[in-house]
């Protein structure tokens, strides 16, 4: 099966050396596709190839493909009667029934109810709230607040509950502005970001400045993701910026202050198009996901989203940037057991590889400290 982590490590090391795709692929004696193939995970080389790969790049074999070893099982498919029949890549929940390992296709995004740690009694004028709290204290000190809007918060908490399972990860979904407003304003221990500065080109860090000055934090990568056009399907379909003018096509957005709100008044403002006359280019939502499933039930067009999240709702998706993202952790945050938890865990290769193969994140950098700033 191929890869998506080796891809995410052969493309690393072809930017750590400064040549593009091209260049590799001549040197290792590929065609420029059969490369772009490797490096998004969809194509397994031979052996020769990846020798020559790893000569090219000046890397051993073993560094660029060799993957955390996952156990391979055997299960019965449970398939529903009329379900859709389950192919390769289908994501499961394995469990024993009676003895038998069973595999139950699961949706990769769903609605669904979210446990509480309490519930609100009283309100004060002050702003503070009397709670009915379901937790013990030990177990409020272990949780760990991360506001952002990658849905793939949702794996590293699986991983987090299953390897740490005194560590709860809560989830505050919002805009990469507001994360860092959350985590500089003390709203949370880590805040999520993908905003690039439009003068270096460069991710997170302008940003981080800006808003922390001088105070101390750390910034800790998590993945690199594809942002993009998502829309159905069909003669509708969405294929570039310029599209998104024609008559007709409704868009839906994201907040301002979110990095694919910024990315889409960027590529507007270079192709020309005033955001205006788009139809639905006040309509916002929350998060990624939310953008996929609104086109998803056709009351969308277009929006800008990540490409997990367009898979997920079965999407057509039009590249437009590779975008790093961050977590910042403020300095004081950094002896809390929780936030301590979570760098063990961004350290983890195999998370590392369960986010890339289920998400399609180039996670080759996870856990790499990328300033230290203040």
């Amino acid at each position: 099966m191929p890869t998506i982590q080796a891809g995410s490590r052969v493309r690393a090391a072809r930017l750590e050396r400064g040549i593009g795709q091209g260049q590799l692929a001549a040197e290792a004696g590929i065609s420029r596709q059969a490369l772009g193939a490797i490096e998004s995970g969809a194509y397994t080389p031979n052996v020769a190839t990846a020798l020559r790969l790893a000569r090219a790049l000046g890397k051993t074999v073993e560094s660029l493909f060799a993957d955390p070893a996952f156990d391979s099982v055997t299960a019965a498919l449970i398939q529903e009667p009329g379900a859709r029949r389950s192919a390769a890549g289908t994501h499961v929940g394995l469990a024993r029934l009676g003895g038998r390992l069973v595999a139950l296709p699961r949706p990769a995004t769903a609605l669904s109810l979210l446990p509480a740690g309490g519930m609100v009694e009283q309100l004060s004028a002050d702003g503070r709230a009397q709670v009915a709290s379901f937790r013990t204290a030990a177990e409020i000190d272990s949780t760990l607040l991360v506001a952002g809007c990658d849905p793939a918060v949702a794996v590293m908490a699986d991983y987090l509950a299953h390897r740490s399972p005194a560590v709860e990860l809560v989830n505050c979904q919002c805009s990469s502005a507001s994360a860092l407003e959350c985590a500089a304003g003390g709203r949370s221990h880590v805040g999520g970001t993908h905003l690039r500065d439009p003068g270096s080109g460069q991710y997170n860090l302008a940003a981080v400045r800006r808003r922390f000055g001088k105070r101390p934090v750390m910034v800790v990568n998590f993945a690199r993701w594809e942002l993009g056009l998502a829309s159905r399907p069909g003669p509708r379909r969405v294929a570039s910026i310029g599209d998104l003018a024609a008559a007709g096509i409704r868009i839906v957005n994201r907040p301002p202050g979110a990095g694919a709100r910024i990315a889409l008044d960027e590529a507007l403002a270079q192709a020309g198009i005033e955001a205006k006359h788009l139809a639905g280019y006040t309509i916002e939502l929350a998060g990624h996901l939310e953008v996929a499933g609104e086109i998803a039930a056709a009351r969308a067009d277009a929006g800008l989203t990540l490409r997990v999240a367009a898979d997920a709702f079965g999407l057509s998706f039009t590249p437009l940037r590779e975008e790093r993202y961050d977590l910042v952790i403020p300095r004081r945050e950094l002896e809390s057991p929780a936030v301590k938890t979570l760098l063990q865990a961004l350290s983890s290769s195999r998370l590392a590889s369960e986010v890339s193969r289920l998400c399609f994140y180039d996670t080759s950098e996870m856990g790499k400290v990328m300033a230290e700033i203040g």
